[in-house]
């Protein structure tokens, strides 16, 4: 009974816990605040970290970026190797080379009716895909669009905006609304309709009410 009593817990301190002291000096502060817990030896002030950043802001990325990774990556490898031709082999050939080793390409296909149009705005293709550094050709015989990669081409992601590029324009995308794809900002997804429907007859319908009268619904859209 006695070793019993004695495992009994006894009445609680008078003197406060460090923690209940570190808690009480922190209020008297004007900056306390009771949800942040108190500052830690890690955590530190972290004066390059304020309020004003936003942290969610996706930075442009453009060709000076990608120039200075290369040049970063050759004073690394000339650093490392010690050889006189070690710029050569870092990606770039010494200064002219290209920033993409491997071409890169996709092909789409188009309707026949779509090819009088696609004729007409070629030239505006071209002269948007070349600002990005893609080739891109127009072959009316197969009934084909081809983008490819070329030695100017710097954006590694560039591709596949021009391959969704060409595949808005044979879907009977403007052309003045599919070149906004090729900003970095801009999306697009292809909904597939076809299997929406079993009835033929119920389904050409359906989809010409999405079209609208020489497609203006469409272009509301």
């Amino acid at each position: 009974r006695s070793t019993a009593m004695s495992a009994l817990p006894g009445p609680p301190s008078s003197q406060p816990s460090k923690r209940s002291q570190k808690l009480a000096a922190a209020a008297l502060r004007e900056d306390f605040d009771p949800v942040r817990k108190p500052r830690q030896k890690h955590d530190k002030p972290k004066p390059w970290d304020h309020d004003g950043i936003d942290h969610w802001a996706i930075e442009p990325f453009s060709r000076e970026d990608v120039m200075m990774g290369a040049s970063a990556g050759k004073s690394v490898k000339k650093s490392s190797s010690g050889g006189k031709n070690s710029d050569a082999k870092a990606g770039g050939g010494g200064g002219g080379g290209p920033l993409i080793l491997e071409e890169s390409s996709f092909c789409v296909l188009f309707p026949k009716y779509r090819e009088k149009y696609l004729r007409e705005v070629w030239p505006v293709v071209t002269k948007a895909l070349k600002e990005c550094g893609v080739k891109c050709e127009l072959n009316v015989v197969e009934g084909s669009m081809t983008v490819a990669t070329t030695r100017k081409t710097w954006d590694p992601f560039i591709i596949f905006k021009a391959r969704d590029l060409i595949k808005l324009l044979s879907r009977s995308t403007p052309v003045a609304q599919a070149v906004k794809i090729l900003d970095d900002q801009m999306q697009c997804d292809v909904i597939k309709i076809g299997g929406l429907v079993r009835n033929k007859e119920r389904f050409v319908k359906r989809r010409q009410r999405l079209l609208g009268p020489n497609g203006s619904t469409l272009k509301a859209l």
